[in-house]
């Protein structure tokens, strides 16, 4: 009963992700590289030059306040360690915990098996 519950979740799960891989190819593309126009060097040594009225609020922070706000010049560099440290460092501690919580777990196991023997 096992063996068929388990091919049976991995064959739903397999099932999903066509689903879900032929859906997304059916939508229109998100990013198109051919209508860049912005020569990213020249933004990120001189920021305030460029136009930003069409961007978003985080967008436009981002453009104008990176270099004096972080002193950072890779701008996803100053995201994720600047701006957004304590939620990577918070993921980073999920990722710890649940490798932590496999290695216990996969090891009681072990000890289960060693000591029917």
């Amino acid at each position: 009963m096992k063996k068929f519950l388990a091919i049976f979740c991995t064959g739903c799960i397999i099932l999903c992700c066509i689903y879900a891989a032929v859906d997304l190819g059916k939508m229109d593309r998100t990013y198109d590289p051919s209508r860049v126009t912005t020569p990213v060097y020249e933004l990120q040594q001189d920021p305030d030059s460029f136009d930003d009225s069409k961007a978003d609020g985080a967008a436009a922070a981002i453009v104008q306040q990176n270099l004096s706000k972080t002193h950072t010049l890779n701008d996803v560099t100053s995201i994720v360690f600047d701006f957004r440290g304590y939620d990577t460092m918070g993921e980073a501690f999920i990722l710890v915990t649940a490798v932590a919580g496999s290695a216990v777990i996969l090891s009681m196991g072990k000890k289960k098996e060693d000591g029917d023997e």
